[in-house]
């Protein structure tokens, strides 16, 4: 991803960008697997890139290529490109007085992996802007943004799901044999695989931001991923990161989850008069609303996690069941696919359930509770995350890309908005 962008113009940003789509898409493997055709390609000594560019392999390079590709378990050729990129940028790291050929390998991929590491987030990080862009109409590469993602990202939710899938397997990722037995190169991964995880995140915010639609299964698989990691603390890797530079990966971690949950809610939607369709047949089926079980699944998790970090999505939650009984309300019969759920919400077997609040009432009353920690969550985000306080970011060395994006303190700053209307 080299090169003087500032000096290009939007066809040869987008040609750039457009080159790397296999790339960019690739979330859980974006410099590809090791595979004997690319091997021929190297040993061939000629490689031509998927944006034309021909390179010459000198039979010097093979061996640290292969090494690359092996250590990583990357596609040689972009072993042979993360060489020529970190050769580029960094320059000869070698410092050995041995004329081993071996340890000058082992010496260049020791040098190398940092650079690599680094390259693996900026691939990811390639794609905020372009999601930042193209719901900005008055963004100078709003039209770049927009051509690039219809065809970088055809499919949305599929990327979304693709990101959920590997954050989560991420998550349960077992250490690698070659850093196994080694305490600092161990740790060196565990962070790495959870800064990953962070961008990730990132990456999933902007895409639910507006790329994709809201719908029932996604937020549900959204909201699963969320609470079956614990907002992230449930790590493999996790006694690998018990250090300050640990703490504060799985803390960010934590702030994102808790501003997804609360984005995908899609708060302000809710509260627009008429939005709300308690149809057995609604006429869109692009919001969480609009499926039942969907909801239930989504009350399930909720309800069962009110403390602590949680209260956040608890109290959005809470807002939503506000607007749910009102349109209710409204209805003369409730459909049939909408039963199970709504009694939930009021069980009528009760002897007092005449004189029974509402569920959103209550947990609202909940989430004001000294013990639950709603207000301490909120000033810890507000006063002490990367994700709203820039000097924080900086003191922390936060992987975080747009530490205080206005989107960021949109999705708080509507939450705290829909408490007092819950409550009052």
């Amino acid at each position: 991803m080299s090169g003087n962008l500032e000096s290009s113009t939007p066809e040869q940003v987008s040609q750039l960008l457009l080159s790397r789509v296999d790339q960019l898409r690739n979330v859980s493997a974006p410099f590809g697997r090791p595979s004997d055709a690319s091997r021929k390609k190297i040993d061939e000594g000629s490689v031509t890139l998927s944006d034309g560019v021909v390179i010459q392999v000198d039979i010097a390079d093979k061996d640290f290529i292969f090494a690359i590709s092996d250590r990583f378990q990357i596609d040689q050729v972009q072993a042979l490109v993360l060489l020529r990129s970190f050769l580029y940028n960094e320059g000869l790291p070698f410092n050995t007085d041995s004329d081993s050929t071996t340890s000058l390998v082992d010496e260049l991929v020791e040098a190398i992996t940092p650079f690599h590491f680094a390259e693996r987030l900026s691939i990811l990080r390639v794609l905020i802007p372009l999601f930042r862009a193209n719901e900005n109409a008055a963004d100078p590469v709003h039209d770049v943004a927009s051509n690039v993602l219809s065809k970088l990202l055809p499919d949305g939710r599929a990327f979304a799901e693709s990101l959920l899938t590997e954050y989560t397997r991420k998550t349960r990722e077992k250490l690698p044999e070659i850093v196994n037995g080694d305490p600092r190169k161990a740790s060196q991964w565990a962070k790495q695989n959870n800064k990953e995880q962070l961008v990730m995140l990132e990456v999933l915010f902007w895409t639910m931001w507006g790329y994709v639609s809201c719908d029932g299964p996604l937020v549900v698989r959204i909201f699963e991923a969320a609470y079956g990691t614990n907002l992230g603390s449930e790590q493999q890797n996790a006694t690998l990161l018990l250090d300050d530079e640990g703490l504060h990966l799985q803390q960010d971690c934590a702030a994102l989850w808790i501003l997804i949950t609360v984005e995908v809610l899609e708060l302000e939607q809710i509260a627009e008069p008429g939005t709300i369709e308690i149809s057995n047949n609604p006429s869109n089926r692009d919001i969480y609303i609009a499926s039942p079980d969907s909801l239930k699944r989504i009350h399930e998790l909720v309800v069962s996690h009110g403390n602590g970090e949680h209260a956040c999505t608890f109290l959005a939650w809470a807002f939503v069941l506000s607007r749910l009984a009102l349109a209710a309300a409204d209805l003369k019969e409730i459909p049939d696919s909408f039963h199970s759920f709504f009694d939930s919400l009021s069980p009528n077997n009760s002897a007092h359930s005449k004189n029974r609040e509402p569920v959103h009432v209550l947990m609202s009353r909940m989430c004001l509770e000294p013990e639950v920690g709603l207000f301490r969550v909120i000033l810890m985000l507000l006063t002490n995350s990367p994700l709203f306080v820039t000097a924080v970011a900086w003191k922390t060395g936060s992987t975080i890309t747009d530490p205080n994006a206005v989107a960021f303190r949109s999705v708080l700053k509507g939450n705290n908005y829909h408490l007092a209307c819950c409550v009052y």
